[in-house]
């Protein structure tokens, strides 16, 4: 399964964070590149932990959640307890060189969401109710790799 791959390249950068997954049993496999898949994976739960690292954040939660969303597609989400997205900034996740990480190239999520509409599926963005933002994308159910 690739979300517990990725879990397994990520872990080094998972100290202090609690992880909780909640990948519904029986999922059918999508049909798409393994590897792109992985990328996109890597870059959301990697932007969440950044997401949480400022010290003035003490609880770190990161959730990935899997489950079918209709008859037809997958749905992922992965949710971190970290600054949270502001109105304006949830505008611009999207857009090719927009960031808000010093030295970051506004690149990832750009080429996330490209790679997720490629396959099918869409890619957006969420305030949580607490602290935190979640980023979800849905893709559709076929014979394939199995998320």
């Amino acid at each position: 399964m690739v979300i517990l791959e990725i879990i397994e390249v990520v872990k080094h950068s998972l100290k202090g964070v609690v992880v909780e997954l909640s990948l519904e049993e029986g999922i059918p496999s999508v049909l798409g590149d393994k590897i792109q898949l992985q990328q996109v994976l890597l870059n959301l739960i990697v932007n969440a932990i950044d997401a949480m690292r400022p010290a003035d954040i003490q609880y770190r939660m990161l959730r990935i959640h899997s489950r079918h969303h209709n008859e037809r597609e997958l749905l992922i989400a992965v949710e971190d307890s970290g600054m949270g997205l502001g109105s304006e900034q949830n505008n611009k996740l999207f857009e090719a060189f927009y960031t808000n990480k010093p030295g970051g190239l506004g690149l990832g999520l750009s080429i996330c969401r490209s790679v997720i509409e490629r396959h099918g599926g869409r890619l957006w963005a969420e305030a949580n109710k607490g602290p935190g933002a979640t980023f979800i994308f849905t893709l559709p159910i076929s014979a394939g790799t199995p998320l």
